[in-house]
């Protein structure tokens, strides 16, 4: 986010009001900020890159994540989810072969939830409709 930007996201968070282009008057907002980032922060900071005084205004409430690949456990979970997401009638919905389960357990994802919901949606093409085979799973 560039430097400029992050001062009017402060302004807004302190001041509590917008002024919308072409206007002169600030409306009033209450608004609940969830904002997430794959960098360290403080070295950002330190670069100059994110103002130090929206950092800790945004950084009221921290949560920190473990990746997917720390979370073998939820894998399969997920997996479940995007398959039923991605399938039109309840009844299409394919299994998950054993070894199918076993590759996507195995997998570091880098990519985390996105790269696997990616590998989903290509298995479930791939897939002959009933069952989602290890061969129908490709990773980049």
């Amino acid at each position: 986010m560039p430097i400029s930007l992050q001062a009017k996201l402060l302004r807004a968070l302190q001041e509590k009001s917008v002024t919308p282009i072409g206007s002169h008057i600030a409306i009033p907002v209450d608004v609940r900020v969830i904002a997430t980032t794959n960098r360290n922060m403080v070295e950002e900071i330190k670069q100059g890159n994110f103002r130090e005084d929206l950092y800790y205004r945004l950084n009221v409430f921290p949560l920190s994540t473990l990746s997917l690949s720390e979370r073998p456990l939820d894998i399969i979970p997920i997996s479940t989810v995007l398959i039923e997401r991605h399938c039109r009638k309840k009844e299409d919905i394919p299994n998950l072969s054993t070894t199918a389960r076993d590759l996507l357990i195995n997998y570091t994802w880098p990519g985390n939830v996105r790269e696997l919901e990616n590998v989903i949606q290509r298995a479930l093409v791939l897939s002959d409709g009933t069952t989602i085979n290890s061969e129908d799973i490709i990773i980049d």
